[in-house]
């Protein structure tokens, strides 16, 4: 009612903005109320959610100091798990590379076997040419001998059918003249005409 009183007094400009001046503090003054209202619920709901979180804390620990005897075992076993596993993994380990060293030993050996199997290839090889080639030299020389001695043997039934022939009377010699020394003559594949006499 104050405030009426001065503002009639007041021209009316500046009781307009007065006005405005008033109106524009009960706005901030209600805003304030509100916010200090939301900062006590606020901090209300705040409070109750620390003491539900300190209850769960406590139901936790209890929970924790109960389950600590049982824990202690699992624990310990999954440790030992741990443990065996590594030393499984580890043995593991150990005989891929003692398979892997052993195959690497076996290819190397593989290879020296098959390096020595081919020289021993090769040298056989080799020993067989030079036993083919002195068998054809064997046999060449073989056959120039037999050729040799063939041709002797003609030559000495040809020397000796000569001979014989010119021991004979001569009405009983032959009066054709062999033609083909290779070619044997009809008188020669006959028998002597003595033999035929007697």
């Amino acid at each position: 009612m104050m405030v009426q009183i001065v503002l009639a007094q007041l021209d009316p400009a500046t009781a307009s903005n007065i006005a405005r001046i008033g109106w524009s503090q009960v706005v901030m003054a209600t805003a304030t109320v509100v916010m200090g209202l939301a900062v006590v619920v606020l901090v209300f709901f705040a409070a109750r959610a620390l003491i539900a979180a300190r209850k769960a804390i406590r139901r936790a620990e209890e929970h924790m100091d109960r389950l600590a005897p049982r824990t202690e075992p699992l624990l310990e076993r999954a440790t030992q798990i741990a443990t065996d596993a590594r030393d499984v993994t580890d043995n593991v380990r150990r005989r891929v590379k003692d398979l892997t060293d052993t195959v690497a030993d076996l290819n190397d050996s593989v290879s020296r076997v098959r390096d020595e199997a081919e020289q021993r290839v090769r040298d056989f090889a080799a020993v067989l040419d030079v036993v083919q080639k002195e068998a054809e030299r064997l046999l060449l020389d073989t056959a120039a001998t037999a050729h040799g001695l063939s041709a002797t043997a003609e030559s000495l039934r040809r020397s000796r059918d000569g001979a014989a022939e010119r021991a004979r009377p001569p009405e009983l010699r032959r009066t054709t003249a062999v033609t083909d020394p290779a070619a044997p003559s009809r008188e020669a594949s006959a028998p002597p005409a003595s033999v035929e006499e007697a």
